[in-house]
């Protein structure tokens, strides 16, 4: 069973029909390092799924770069404003590493819901996963200082410190790397 299949039922657990129809409206592609897999300004068509590899959600204000989130393999991500909207997306995402992603399109994604209760509960379950990290991480910019953001980050993404750059992690936080620096030398 693929990797995308046990990840979607360990949300929802999707019937033998609904899997199947599911497998089939699959694609894979690998992206090189440095390789945008959805731009800012264009509609997100895709649920996308990391199967290996790093990628990050980020965006541009003011010439500084700010990521919003990171995904690694076995989860899935979409440009949650352009997906369920069908308007331009508002951040871009980038492989990090060579990245292989499966992607379900928009269209799959509606006629399965349509077809299979079973895939529309895995849909309903994972936009709640959506909304509820988007607020955790709202959350953490608004209440909490740079220190408690970058533990908050160690403990959300420590295990891929090594995977992730100084530049992207700032980004991350919202802080210079110089700030940064500072903050992991007083650890």
């Amino acid at each position: 069973m693929r990797e995308i299949i046990k990840c979607t039922n360990s949300i929802s657990h999707l019937s033998d029909e609904a899997n199947a129809e599911y497998l089939q409206c699959i694609r894979t592609k690998t992206y090189n390092k440095g390789e945008l897999i959805h731009s800012e300004g264009k509609i997100c068509k895709d649920l996308f799924f990391v199967e290996s590899g790093l990628a990050k959600h980020f965006y541009y204000h003011d010439g500084n770069q700010y990521v919003l989130r990171f995904f690694e393999e076995n989860h899935f991500f979409i440009a949650t404003d352009s997906f369920f909207n069908n308007l331009p997306a508002e951040y871009s995402t980038l492989a990090l590493e060579e990245t292989t992603i499966s992607r379900l399109e928009y269209d799959d994604f509606e006629r399965l819901c349509k077809n299979h209760h079973s895939f529309e509960s895995f849909a309903r379950k994972f936009v709640s996963v959506v909304a509820y990290t988007a607020i955790s991480n709202l959350k953490g910019l608004l209440y909490l200082d740079a220190t408690a953001r970058y533990a908050k980050f160690i403990k959300e993404y420590g295990h891929l410190q090594q995977r992730i750059s100084l530049g992207d992690t700032a980004g991350f936080l919202g802080i210079s790397q110089v700030q940064l620096s500072r903050i992991r030398s007083k650890k």
